[in-house]
């Protein structure tokens, strides 16, 4: 019988070992919906085949909770025992371990450990510290974990890195039915709340390059930190809202080995500060938080050293009680060899500057603080106070750019410091070198903000404001401003002014290594501690160039900040649009800050712009003839070419003061509106024409993609621009304005007359001779109303021009002796007696010209009415178009018909009266007529033309070629009219 019972018992232990081993190697399930654990750190788990080396890491914070329920998230460390299968999950904080154990069971688990200079292969647990516990009661029920499609309640503290709190609140919250993966919220939110339970707490960060990277967010670069808890799922109309771990339970002791598997708990139960446990019927869950020192003598005590290593093994049995027999436990002889992480300071890496580097004006400080939980940096120069670093997120280093100008050249020290959240510092030392290529003002600080504004005709206008301390110990008298000469073209002018308005002194330096240099020269040096503000504006051109016609966008490259010989200490650009313009859609906005930039740092910027304003470039040639007689003879011949967006309706051209004779004109004839509406209240003032291209040529304005010329007519009065030179008369030849246009080519050509001979003249001419003059001709390219071209003429007159009265008093005796001859004019009786009767030679009538104020009124009437034929037919085509109400065309139309009544009632005595005055105005009458009886013919023409187009009566070809010809005729013939109207006004005196 008892050899029968040793064999039953030893195949019961047998069954029991194999069942037991296939048990704890068995796959084990975290949760009743695991494809939904978000992870926020890869843990992975650790599964050995012989002795394993753990390191249970530090944490500077524990954010799970001790209560019986293992979430996906909660410790740092997984480590799946080899032999048990039991996994144990663990970290540290430095003074408490928290350590979760799972296990196949609906018993007890446990863990044990020895002394680092013990092991377990000599007495199993003896002399051993033994944590042990089961989850006594009913199993816990079957709960949820948050699925994409459910709607949620999360309460949310949001932190910044260096430990503000600035946001607590619920989002979702309760009142929320939206599916989470529709919730309007940042996706590392969403993602991090997937797999959660109601009761179960999360902490996880958001970088700032995967949270708010809009630039005008509040929250724009900032890392976000983010302690979570959810509180409530709601799923299919049913919300679950109780936490399953309030059903946990735990029967726990702290114990010490006294044999191979006996052991005993402790008299002090105090190291363990927390424990809690759940059975779901096929896992058990145990949580514990411990203290790693205890003084008690039975306690083992765990020691923060990476190279300290404490043997561990973890075991399970089946029944509920504390000091059963397991049944699977760790080989003695194959403990898990745990190590406890100490808490380290963040490891520092300097990546600029770099050992004995050598420096000059600024330094960017980089620090790379390879802890994810640093939450200040700092730095100082030499022994001067601590000074923050700022974390970018772009870079993922600590960064400050650091002006040195003001330190002295030689040996320096740069310290560095780091603080993580558990307060744990180290520090970093670099030594380096400060030598200057120049020495400049040291000390002087300068700020500038630079606003850039595109203006109309491919103009540009650059404003700056610059603000200089000056923190050292010489007055500062002078400051410099460069541009580098790629913009030589670009550049029109430069003005500078201060915060009084004040005009300071400019003065252009030679260019030299690849600069245009500028100097302002201060009219008050600045003293130390002294502040002084001053304003530079700088006009440029063709800075923006067309990239797509269609939608009138343009790309615009230029320097971001102004070049200097200084560091600037702060610095802001700006791009403002003035007149219609604005930033292609979705283009970044390219506004921006800097601090301490080195001296000729040359930061440029690049966008694409929408621009409808209005770009008109010209192309201008004036004739300019000077002669002895006190006057200068202009002759402006301008062409115009609008390929901007926007339509010019007039432009004004500004005469320079003590002009006079003003006539303007194009190959059509007088601009007539335009000739009337200018602008010269006195006759030593400035001269203002307003060419009105609505009104004298085009009723919409010069639209895009026209071009045109037209050409003024003027004199100036020389004395007021001549002074008397050395054996020469100087003569600053005065030049016109073209408004804001952007001139490509200016051609001037001063021709001097057989009464001047110059000896001097501005530099750059070409001669050219004439029959009796000669031409200097002047080409000047790229030029506006802020860089017009400038010459200088020395003169003297000739004997020509003593010579001129006699010569036209010669000329005039010829004249009349050729007259008497012809005539035959006799002498009085008196001197040769009576004459016969045959002699007598019949009187001829003699033909005498027109009174001007008949030649005025006639020409006058007559443009008048040419003029009110033209609105009329405008009025007609506005009217067809449906720009003017019925209404409104009814009153214009009656009011312009009585108009021309009356001018109508008036010509035929006036053209009567002029052809009394002889065959001249009778052929100058008939030409007129002729000319309105070709207009009229011509557009009888166009309307039979349109007629026939309309019933398709002529092929498209063959309509354009016919309006064309009509068109022409029509042109020639106003041409003509306006040209025998102009020389009644001439011959009248008008002009």
């Amino acid at each position: 019988m008892s050899l029968l019972n040793r064999k039953i018992a030893t195949l019961l232990l047998l069954t029991l070992f194999v069942t037991s081993s296939f048990m704890a190697l068995s796959p084990i399930s975290d949760t009743l919906e695991s494809g939904y654990l978000a992870h926020n750190r890869d843990f992975g788990s650790t599964l050995a085949e012989s002795v394993v080396n753990l390191s249970i890491p530090y944490v500077d914070d524990y954010y799970g909770i001790t209560d019986g329920i293992i979430d996906p998230t909660e410790y740092t460390l997984t480590y799946t025992d080899p032999v048990t299968g039991v996994r144990v999950y663990a970290e540290h904080n430095g003074t408490v371990l928290f350590i979760g154990l799972e296990a196949r069971t609906g018993g007890w688990i446990g863990f044990a450990w020895q002394n680092y200079t013990d092991t377990f292969t000599a007495a199993g647990l003896n002399n051993s510290d033994v944590i042990v516990g089961y989850s006594p009661g009913t199993n816990l029920d079957p709960y949820w974990r948050v699925l994409p499609t459910d709607a949620v309640t999360v309460h949310y503290v949001l932190t910044l890195r260096n430990g503000t709190v600035i946001q607590e609140a619920d989002f979702p919250d309760i009142t929320s039915v939206q599916p989470l993966e529709d919730v309007n919220a940042l996706q590392k939110y969403k993602d991090a709340i997937l797999g959660m339970r109601v009761g179960e707490k999360r902490h996880f960060t958001i970088p700032a390059h995967q949270a708010y990277t809009q630039k005008d967010h509040e929250l724009y670069g900032e890392d976000l930190i983010y302690d979570i808890e959810l509180t409530r799922i709601y799923r299919n109309t049913i919300s679950e809202l109780d936490n399953p771990a309030d059903q946990s339970q735990i029967v726990f002791s702290d114990e010490y080995g006294t044999s191979t598997f006996q052991h005993r708990p402790d008299t002090d139960q105090s190291r363990i500060l927390q424990a809690d446990g759940t059975d779901n019927g096929t896992f058990t869950q145990l949580e514990f938080a411990i203290l790693l020192n205890s003084a008690d003598i039975n306690d083992i005590p765990l020691f923060n050293s990476t190279d300290i290593q404490f043997p561990f093994i973890f075991m399970f049995g089946n029944q509920e009680v504390l000091n059963g027999l397991p049944v699977q436990h760790t080989s003695w002889t194959e403990p898990a060899m745990v190590n406890i992480e100490p808490n380290a300071p963040p490891l520092l890496i300097v990546e600029n500057p770099k050992e004995n580097d050598t420096l000059q004006w600024v330094v960017n400080l980089q620090l790379n603080a390879t802890d994810d939980w640093v939450k200040d940096a700092s730095y100082r120069f030499d022994q001067e106070d601590w000074s923050s670093l700022e974390y970018d997120f772009t870079s993922r280093l600590w960064e400050v750019s650091l002006d040195i100008s003001e330190y002295s050249e030689g040996s320096h020290t740069i310290s560095f410091n780091a603080t993580d959240i558990s307060n744990a510092t180290a520090i970093e030392l670099v030594n380096v070198t400060i030598d200057r290529p120049y020495s400049p003002y040291l000390g002087m600080k300068v700020d500038v903000e630079r606003v850039f504004v595109p203006t109309v005709h491919f103009g540009s206008r650059v404003d700056d404001s610059y603000t200089i301390v000056n923190n050292g110990s010489v007055p500062i008298n002078h400051f410099d401003i460069f541009l580098p000469d790629d913009y030589a073209s670009n550049f029109i002018a430069m003005t500078a002014i201060d915060d009084d308005d004040n005009e300071i002194t400019l003065t252009r330096l030679a260019d030299s290594n690849g600069m245009l240099r500028w100097r302002l020269h201060f009219s008050d040096p600045i003293g130390y501690q002294e502040q002084y503000s001053f304003e530079t504006t700088m006009y440029m051109t063709r800075l923006f160039w067309l990239t797509d016609p269609s939608e009138w966008e343009y790309r615009l490259e230029f320097l971001r900040y102004p070049l200097l010989s200084y560091v600037i200490r702060d610095a802001e650009f700006a791009l403002v649009f003035e007149q219609g313009g604005s930033l292609i859609p979705n283009e970044p906005i390219p506004d921006s800050t800097a601090r301490n930039l080195a001296p000729f740092t040359k930061n440029t910027f690049g966008s694409y712009l929408r621009l409808f304003n209005t770009h008109v470039v010209a192309e201008r040639t004036t004739r300019i003839t000077v002669d002895a007689w006190g006057w200068l003879f202009y002759r402006e011949t301008i062409t115009l070419n609008n390929i901007g967006a926007g339509v010019l309706n007039n432009l004004e051209f500004e005469v320079p003061a003590y002009s006079t004779r003003f006539a303007i004109y194009d190959e059509v004839g007088i601009l007539a509106s335009s000739q009337r509406l200018i602008a010269n209240d006195e006759f030593n003032d400035t001269s203002v024409i307003r060419i009105n291209f609505v009104s004298d040529r085009f009723g919409d304005g010069l639209e895009s993609g026209f071009r045109y010329t037209f050409t003024v007519d003027y004199i100036i009065q020389t004395s007021n621009y001549q002074s008397a030179d050395l054996n020469a008369n100087k003569l600053q030849i005065p030049m016109a304005v073209l408004s804001d246009v952007f001139i490509l080519k200016h051609v001037v050509d001063v021709v001097l007359t057989p009464t001047v001979s110059f000896s001097d003249a501005t530099e750059g001419y070409r001669m050219i001779f004439g029959v009796f003059d000669i031409t200097l001709r002047y080409t000047a390219y790229n030029t506006t109303r802020r860089n017009p071209i400038s010459i200088e003429l020395f003169y003297t007159t000739t004997l020509g021009a003593a010579a001129r009265p006699a010569v036209f008093s010669l000329l005039i005796g010829i004249i009349g002796l050729i007259y008497v001859a012809m005539r035959k004019v006799e002498l009085p009786e008196e001197v040769l007696g009576p004459r016969d009767d045959e002699d007598v030679i019949e009187t001829q009538p003699k033909q005498v010209g027109a009174p001007p104020e008949l030649l005025r009124e006639f020409a006058n009437l007559y443009s008048r009415k040419t003029s009110l034929n033209m609105d009329l037919e405008k009025l007609d085509a506005a009217r067809r178009r449906g720009k003017v109400k019925k209404r409104e065309y009814m009153i214009r139309e009656r009011d312009l018909k009585q108009q021309i009544d009356e001018i109508d009632n008036k010509l035929p005595s006036l053209r009567a009266e002029l052809i009394d005055y002889g065959t001249k105005y009778r052929d100058l009458v008939g030409q007129l007529e002729l000319q309105d009886e070709r207009i009229e013919g011509a557009k009888a023409g166009l309307r039979q033309l349109l007629l026939r187009k309309k019933k398709q009566r002529i092929s498209r070809v063959a309509f354009e070629k016919s309006r064309q010809d009509y068109l022409k005729t029509i042109q020639k013939a106003t041409s003509a009219s306006d040209r025998i109207l102009l020389s009644l006004q001439e011959e009248a005196g008008d002009i």
